[in-house]
């Protein structure tokens, strides 16, 4: 029996920040033998993003569970040729070099290729491969606002960056989620082949849904013309925030204004349609917060559930742990981390009744298993020692 869904592949990961490590945690959560290549000196940058959690903060330990940790000076001539030994023999290469970076270390998948014609090479970058963006840095913020997604999100008069990386996660799975499918594809015809990410692209994609009506000849969508009637975001009498999706039929409708205790607006001709409740969605926005901020969220919450009215509080961070279907889903997880002790993480979204992702390992400490790969290369201790001393490890 395997112990998961990708047991016995090998992923040498040389991509450091979020969209590459995040990959490669998903792929790693499916037994997937995962190898991260760090620089000696510091390792992956995110390591420092909290300086006092020393290299091992709570956001690096989530993006690298279930690696194991090489430390390569890649500027070395030595480190590179120890990097193609590990390419070799491996079954997936996942990276975020820029492509002229990539290029100068001689990692570009033509050459690759011919040493290992099985290797599945993914390149995450800002842009794309070419065009003329192509050598530019990109973040994730920058995806959103270059793809027209932080518009819809924030007001241009008063510009704000979600606070979340919407795009690098997403990035990271649909790198993965390129990863799978090629390896199925190898399956069947005995090649790898090269995988193309771009946080634009990405980005672009993410809201393909809410620019599909531009790109075929409709008005383009914006916080202004976006469809109403359905979504409303109130505030009970502590000001505690939630939210109600009705979906479009009069029962729903209904249904809300029995549970906010507005009978007298059943039968209302002013919102008989769905298209009248979104042609006077800011009047009934009044109307349902002067009604629903008379009393506390939980004695609203009931009565939107016993009128079958889909609704949520909005919770903030310290509050999501504390819900019951939360709690039921088994989040967070632990694992214990060899310096920072128990650890608690979110882990895969997925469930699956065979082959479940797990936690096999807590992220690595700097440099891990360094001897341990160079022995399984052929590299003695006299050998390692030496690159150790001449800081190509």
């Amino acid at each position: 029996m395997i112990s998961g869904a990708l047991e016995g592949f090998t992923c040498i990961d040389v991509s450091g920040h979020v969209a590459g490590p995040y990959a490669g945690s998903l792929l790693g959560d499916l037994g997937c033998d995962v190898i991260k290549i760090e620089l000696p000196n510091g390792g992956d940058t995110h390591r420092g993003r909290n300086p006092k959690y020393e290299g091992y903060g709570p956001s690096f330990r989530a993006l690298n569970r279930n690696k194991k940790s090489v430390t390569l000076n890649l500027r070395d001539k030595k480190a590179r040729e120890i990097l193609h030994k590990l390419l070799a023999g491996a079954d997936i290469f996942l990276e975020n070099f820029r492509p002229p970076t990539r290029k100068q270390l001689g990692l570009d998948f033509e050459e690759l290729a011919k040493m290992n014609p099985k290797l599945i090479h993914c390149s995450i970058t800002g842009y794309g491969q070419s065009g003329p963006y192509r050598d530019k840095p990109g973040f994730d913020t920058i995806g959103q606002a270059l793809s027209g997604m932080m518009s819809l999100v924030t007001d241009l008069d008063d510009p704000k960056v979600a606070g979340i990386s919407f795009v690098d996660h997403t990035a990271g799975i649909f790198a993965a989620h390129g990863v799978m499918a090629a390896l199925i594809a190898r399956g069947k015809t005995g090649l790898g082949q090269f995988i193309d990410v771009s946080l634009l692209q990405v980005a672009i994609a993410f809201i393909e849904s809410h620019v599909s009506d531009y790109l075929n000849g409709g008005e383009a969508v914006s916080r202004e013309n976006f469809p109403k009637g359905r979504i409303y975001s109130l505030l009970d009498c502590d000001r505690k925030p939630f939210m109600v999706h009705l979906s479009g039929h009069n029962e729903a409708w209904e249904g809300l204004l029995k549970a906010g205790e507005l009978e007298s607006l059943v039968g209302d001709p002013r919102f008989a349609t769905r298209k009248q409740r979104s042609d006077r969605h800011n009047e009934i926005v009044e109307i349902l917060r002067a009604a629903f901020r008379k009393k506390q969220r939980e004695y609203w919450l009931a009565r939107l559930d016993a009128n079958s009215i889909p609704n949520a509080p909005i919770n903030t961070i310290h509050e999501v742990f504390d819900n019951p279907q939360i709690k039921h889903l088994g989040i967070p997880k632990q694992i214990e981390h060899p310096k920072m002790g128990l650890s608690n993480l979110v882990g895969s979204p997925i469930n699956m009744s065979g082959t479940p992702p797990k936690f096999f390992r807590a992220a690595p400490l700097l440099g891990e298993n360094t001897e341990e790969i160079l022995t399984q290369l052929g590299y003695d201790q006299a050998a390692i020692m030496e690159l150790r001393t001449s800081k190509v490890i």
